[in-house]
């Protein structure tokens, strides 16, 4: 059988392959940050938080914005899920 590959617009959704890597070490995310907001680049947590906006100051401070994800780590809510849509598609393994 295959491997399963997505397809997701990297102009709109630069970063999708950080919530790709979130969604594979959901579990063990869950287990460690349940409740917290947590801040995902180069497909590792570099930085855990109790609100939105106090991830984000704290990460502007040393990243540029479009280089990491603010995620929550809490109940699934498909509304937070980024959304498969627009122009330029690219094909990327989900590993």
């Amino acid at each position: 059988m295959a491997e399963a590959q997505v397809q997701y617009d990297m102009v709109k959704y630069p970063n999708f392959k950080e919530y790709l890597w979130f969604e594979e070490h959901e579990a063990e995310l869950l287990r460690q940050y349940f409740g917290r907001y947590i801040v995902i680049k180069d497909q590792q947590v570099i930085g855990d938080y109790g609100s939105r906006k106090l991830a984000r100051q704290q990460t502007l401070e040393h990243y540029q914005p479009g280089t990491f994800i603010i995620h929550f780590c809490g109940e699934k809510d498909q509304h937070r899920a980024p959304r498969l849509s627009g122009r330029q598609l690219v094909t990327v393994d989900a590993n």
